[in-house]
């Protein structure tokens, strides 16, 4: 009897785990936050990149990491940001207008990567590769604007 009901609640608890740690994950991220103000509920065209990876955060040293869970779409003038299914429970896909985006290079150790902020929430930053911001670029056929590292 009781392996019986082990064996029923198991997979009730673990996806009542993973629902819970999605949804704080999107918490801690900001990724709910940005869904407030970018939710993109629209049908997703134009160029895109499966298997793409991104750090979010309000902070430098507490980054959620979406490592090759993302589908990033450039479609006129919007920069779409998609989580896996399976990781987008909590997370609606966000449709960042470009020119609400501000980048920066920084680089940490070997690693230079780009920095984004969006301009509603500042304090959010998006980190991506810069082959990644490089390409989110020659997708939309202009430069995504410059900020000095340091105005961060």
């Amino acid at each position: 009897m009781t392996v019986v009901l082990a064996l029923t609640l198991f997979p009730v608890a673990f996806i009542a785990m993973w629902c819970g740690v999605i949804w704080l994950l999107g918490r801690v991220s900001g990724w709910q936050r940005l869904g407030q103000h970018y939710a993109y509920h629209g049908e997703i065209r134009g160029v895109s990149r499966g298997f793409q990876s991104a750090m979010m955060g309000y902070s430098r040293w507490r980054l959620v990491r979406y490592r090759a869970c993302l589908n990033v779409t450039v479609d006129s003038g919007l920069l779409i940001l998609k989580p896996w299914f399976i990781f987008g429970l909590f997370q609606p896909p966000l449709g960042i207008p470009l020119d609400d985006i501000v980048r920066a290079e920084r680089t940490f150790l070997f690693w230079t990567f780009c920095e984004l902020r969006a301009a509603p929430e500042p304090r959010i930053r998006i980190l991506v590769s810069l082959r990644l911001a490089r390409w989110i670029e020659s997708s939309a056929g202009r430069p995504i604007s410059s900020a000095q590292a340091r105005e961060f």
